[in-house]
């Protein structure tokens, strides 16, 4: 049975301190005045006892208290905390956002705005964020930058790949040395602290200041009027239960092809149970299989190949069966964007993607939900999410006040937590919250329960690539494959991890 973490809003601890109230006065007016029993109804059912009540309240506050920063009572005379991204419509695949100038009435930019300016209230500084075409533009100034020695920017945003080139030329500052940031709280993402630390280095990281990891998280969008015509078992009751996997979602996919044009060719104008990119699919379905290319050693905080352990052969097997299986998968990897047509057409009833192309099924007629992809079998215990390639926050070597970019930093991403996260989930759940109440449960699982898998963020040419071709030979050989490049592979993590510590 998989349960979800309780979100309890300020109207809801509100409303539990009214009913400790309430329960209090009559408590209070009690047959025996003074000896009032807290459960006595009078003859009717037992109320709410007081002490569950009360432990909510503590769980709330307790809660709350972990989402306030621990910081120094200090000001930092109006200094300009300039941070360099990329434009948004530049990586339409993510959320790259991180200021506003001015409010606009849109709510995921208002609270943005909101933030920002609190944190240059209380700390006295400038937010602001200069956003380039492309994210190359953004590597190539970060290494110009920090080459010659200009420290006028405080914050980089970096896809994977270049922030970690930039890290092992020794261009990018370590978290673990940046005082004031406590990685232990829950506003910074723990799964990538956990997934991407290397020789105990973490030169790559996001807290809930940014929120390209969510939107980059890989998600399972399914059909609701094909799920019905069909008669297929609730998903998201299978999820509750432990029994979403992927024989499960092999059964209900292959229910839904048909030859929609009558022509007997097998293309895009057709119905099918899976609509991915392989990049996109496998690793998505690998994550939620509980399984990944690269595993990390957390004694030795190094990468291990993993393709070769039997559970992953397994879980692979599993899914070459439904990419394979006669009809049932819409390949789009020679044309990417025929899923923003096909998914929307009511042309697929499952699709992979990343979180933040739901916002093109906002004007799609038919219902859809959000799922995390399914396990292995029932035995595991959640099912895991992958996120792709994403930006990340990298802070330079050229930084002059260490301390005041560790205050900042820390802040946003605490206040961040309390004012824009909430307002994150009605902007994601907007396009499907009116339709279907339980996909916010299902993206609390999804969130919860992240996989940052360091083959494809950081060592996609040496692992996920080559990999990734057998995929598509429908190859099933992977001790040939672990044979042939375990050697490689090693002594290229080896490599890196050796450069790593010569940073110090």
């Amino acid at each position: 049975m998989i349960t979800t973490n309780k979100r309890i809003t300020k109207k809801k601890l509100s409303v539990l301190l009214i009913a400790v109230l309430t329960a209090a006065i009559f408590a209070a007016c009690g047959p025996n005045g003074n000896e009032a029993d807290n459960n006595y109804t009078n003859g009717g059912d037992v109320t709410t006892p007081m002490t569950d009540i009360t432990n909510e309240i503590d769980e709330e506050a307790a809660r709350l208290a972990a989402l306030t920063p621990n910081l120094p009572d200090i000001t930092f005379d109006g200094h300009h905390f300039r941070i360099l991204n990329t434009e948004n419509s530049a990586m339409p695949w993510m959320l790259t956002v991180l200021d506003e100038e001015g409010l606009t009435g849109e709510m995921f930019s208002d609270a943005v705005y909101h933030r920002n300016r609190r944190v240059e209230q209380e700390f006295d500084v400038v937010i602001s964020e200069t956003r380039l075409g492309n994210m190359g533009m953004v590597r190539d100034r970060a290494r110009q930058d920090i080459m010659s020695g200009y420290a006028e920017i405080d914050l980089y945003m970096l896809t994977n790949n270049d922030v970690f080139a930039l890290a092992q030329d020794g261009f990018l500052i370590c978290y673990h040395s940046i005082p004031h940031i406590d990685l232990s709280r829950i506003y910074w993402d723990q799964d990538m602290q956990r997934d991407l630390t290397i020789s105990n280095r973490l030169f790559t990281m996001n807290g809930d200041f940014t929120f390209t990891h969510y939107s980059a998280t890989m998600v399972l969008f399914f059909n609701k009027g094909l799920h019905q015509n069909f008669g297929l078992d609730c998903p998201y009751e299978l999820v509750r239960q432990g029994r979403w996997t992927l024989s499960a979602f092999h059964e209900m996919a292959r229910q839904a092809y048909a030859d929609l044009d009558g022509n007997g060719i097998f293309d895009h104008n057709d119905q099918f149970g899976y609509l991915a990119i392989t990049h996109i699919g496998v690793p998505a379905l690998l994550a939620g299989a509980g399984e990944v290319y690269l595993t990390t050693d957390q004694a030795e905080s190094r990468p291990v190949l993993n393709v070769g352990t039997q559970r992953f052969v397994n879980a692979y097997h599993a899914i070459l069966d439904i990419l394979h299986d006669s009809h049932l998968f819409f390949n789009a990897d020679h044309n990417h964007r025929l899923q923003d047509v096909m998914f929307p057409n009511d042309q697929a009833l499952f699709w992979t993607e990343l979180m933040n192309w739901a916002s093109i099924l906002r004007e799609m007629e038919t219902d859809f939900g959000i799922l995390p992809h399914p396990m292995l079998d029932e035995t595991q215990a959640v099912p895991r999410s992958a996120v792709s390639g994403t930006n990340f926050m990298a802070v330079p070597s050229t930084t002059v006040d260490i301390n005041r970019t560790g205050v900042i930093l820390e802040a946003l991403s605490a206040y961040s937590r309390q004012m824009v996260m909430p307002v994150y989930y009605d902007v994601v759940l907007s396009t499907v919250i009116a339709r279907d109440d339980e996909s916010g449960e299902m993206l609390d699982i999804i969130f919860a329960n992240r996989v940052y898998d360091p083959a494809i963020q950081f060592f996609g040419s040496l692992v996920f690539t080559p990999f990734n071709a057998l995929v598509q030979a429908n190859n099933r050989d992977v001790s040939a494959f672990v044979d042939a490049n375990s050697v490689r592979i090693e002594t290229q993590i080896q490599s890196v991890m050796d450069r790593f510590w010569e940073l110090d």
